[in-house]
């Protein structure tokens, strides 16, 4: 517990597990340079000023069935690339969610039978990323700087679309459809200097939130900060805020799948010590819960994943308190790295100094999946583009509505019953 005083801080073919598909990559419209002409085993090192790769091999694997030099392969392709820093790239959260649905699946790309690169997804003809939607970034685990045609390898792996909200830029040869960046924080350097190299507009913000800290101290007393906190209970109102908040703003409650909620939980219950696992900060005013801050974590990074607050305290944005302070204790549990997610609108604009682009769109391989999403993608087109003012938005606002449905529930019924209820709910919003 740490005690914040008088003291004010200055500054979607379906698969079954025992089925792999093998399929040959045919042959790229994309010249490619050839492989290292020493013959030497594999070696990420070796593609680094290479633009494309055509991969000789692609299977579908679950988590199960990847060897143990594949395992390895994974981690040592991620810890190359800087783009992977995300902890939602480590191979443990793939297998966790492998234990939590049984549509997992993994694309491997080989050359010259090494693994090059890996996909996780789930699904089946229609893909999307491992996890979606809690999952906030995806993309190839390979080395930096590879360029591979991902139509090519969709295809070879029996995929016909796959459908993504935060590619990041690793490995993948295509055009997104939109792109965004990712709100991330490098906390490397300690907060003190870190506050000491931000632009006015986040000295403005950190004044602000210095009275605030102020004016809870004046009116309410004790201003406490709990890292790394294992209280069920703070668990259970974080997640019972949560979901009211979804209620309130006519959203889709993620965490009502059931696997969502239980991805969640497993990974806090790791603890702290784990490589893997969910870190909860918790901000309390005069012993009040007034703020809860949960996030993914490596060890390194801190993705903040689930944030939610005490109403009663909104006039003191504890939130944003108990960032400040996740900042100031950044050092002290480890992190280099605190990423607040796609999006640098809002308060975000505020923290963001990392360049982290991200893509959203789908990739259309072949068959009726593809044909599906590429007919409905032109239909979201041109109705944004008409003289239809918030009318010509519904399209793009059910389809982004079906896809976080129809990757927590794979039930008919229950995609149907969902879509009734955001129909109802669409006043709220």
């Amino acid at each position: 517990m740490v005690a914040v005083s008088k003291r004010i801080y200055d500054m979607e073919l379906e698969l079954t597990p025992s089925m792999i598909f093998t399929g040959p990559i045919p042959a790229s419209p994309i010249a490619s340079r050839p492989p290292a002409a020493n013959g030497s085993d594999y070696n990420e090192s070796d593609y680094v000023e290479r633009d494309y790769i055509e991969p000789s091999k692609v299977e579908v694997k679950t988590p199960e069935q990847l060897s143990q030099s594949e395992r390895e392969a994974w981690s040592r392709l991620r810890d190359s690339n800087p783009a992977l820093y995300s902890p939602y790239f480590h191979i443990g959260y793939t297998d966790l969610v492998a234990q939590l649905r049984d549509d997992v699946r993994i694309v491997c790309v080989y050359l010259d039978d090494k693994p090059i690169a890996f996909l996780p997804f789930q699904g089946q003809s229609f893909a999307r990323p491992v996890g979606a939607p809690m999952t906030d970034y995806h993309g190839f685990i390979c080395a930096p700087n590879m360029a591979l045609d991902m139509s090519a390898i969709l295809k070879a792996a029996a995929i016909g679309v796959y459908h993504f909200s935060a590619l990041v830029d690793s490995g993948s040869d295509i055009t997104v459809q939109k792109s965004d960046q990712g709100a991330v924080i490098d906390i490397s350097m300690g907060a003190e200097e870190w506050r000491r190299a931000q632009n006015a507009s986040y000295r403005r913000h950190y004044k602000n939130c210095g009275r605030k800290l102020k004016r809870s101290l004046r009116d309410h007393g004790e201003v406490e900060v709990k890292l790394l906190s294992q209280d069920q209970e703070v668990f259970d109102k974080m997640i019972a805020w949560k979901r009211a908040q979804f209620v309130e703003t006519g959203l889709y409650d993620v965490l009502g799948a059931g696997w969502t909620l239980e991805l969640l939980e497993r990974l806090w219950k790791n603890g702290p010590e784990a490589e893997l696992r969910c870190d909860m900060f918790v901000l309390e005013i005069n012993g009040e819960l007034a703020a809860i801050d949960m996030g993914l974590t490596d060890g390194r990074t801190y993705h903040s994943w689930m944030v939610t607050y005490n109403r009663d305290y909104h006039s003191y944005s504890p939130g944003i308190q108990l960032l400040e302070r996740l900042l100031d204790h950044a050092s002290d549990v480890g992190y280099s790295i605190i990423d607040l997610g796609v999006g640098i609108d809002g308060y975000k604009r505020s923290y963001h100094d990392m360049d982290a682009p991200v893509g959203m769109g789908f990739v259309a391989a072949s068959g009726p999946a593809a044909t599906l999403s590429k007919l409905y993608n032109k239909a979201e087109q041109i109705s944004e583009r008409a003289p239809l003012g918030k009318a010509g938005q519904l399209p793009g606002k059910l389809r982004r509505r079906y896809s976080q449905i129809a990757a927590c529930d794979p039930s008919t019924s229950g995609r149907v019953k969902a879509m009734f209820e955001a129909v109802k709910s669409a006043p709220k919003r």
